[in-house]
């Protein structure tokens, strides 16, 4: 007989609130297990990402224009950019500095030149530690030669390939994941 029809029959509610609370338990269990596992999964490939912040470099632009001119641009693993002319918000003036999330080995090239030119520059960083890297200035690297960075405090390690071009840090075209040009 099921515990409904045993509280309907004499009244025992003793019996319907530990069926109910089991059953309740058993509900959880199963919600904790169908989302718990699988945002394991998600959880790497979701972190992988750059996000390049657009910072007005002329106090009066920001005045004029409000903090429609400061941007966050969020590029995930996997999802090149070929053009970035509809993020670039080109009537204003700024400086691209940039963060890199994901695990070691992760690679990523920003071109000054949309469809991944390297006539106006171009910059690779690649993770070498689990760590989120920071680059604050992107012509603050040796033109045509690699950098090896340690982690410290403020950023995670990485290694850095620069090639200068006009502005770079102000006129990015493209963006390209795992490739070294």
């Amino acid at each position: 007989m099921s515990p409904l029809n045993n509280f309907l029959r004499t009244g025992n509610n003793k019996e319907l609130f530990q069926s109910f609370a089991m059953n309740i338990k058993t509900i959880w269990v199963l919600i904790i297990l169908a989302f718990a596992f699988p945002a394991v999964n998600w959880a790497e490939d979701s972190k992988t990402e750059l996000v390049l912040f657009k910072e007005v470099s002329d106090p009066w632009t920001l005045f004029k224009k409000g903090r429609t001119c400061e941007s966050i641009f969020h590029l995930h693993k996997g999802v090149d950019a070929p053009d970035l002319r509809d993020m670039r918000n080109s009537t204003c003036r700024g400086e691209y500095t940039l963060t890199l999330d994901g695990p070691p080995g992760t690679t990523v090239t920003l071109y000054g030149q949309f469809f991944f030119g390297e006539d106006r520059g171009f910059l690779t960083l690649t993770k070498t530690d689990n760590q989120k890297v920071w680059i604050w200035d992107m012509e603050d690297f040796p033109d045509g030669k690699w950098v090896v960075a340690e982690a410290n405090k403020n950023t995670g390690g990485y290694e850095i390939f620069y090639r200068a071009g006009p502005d770079f840090k102000m006129n990015l075209g493209s963006v390209k994941w795992n490739e070294v040009p």
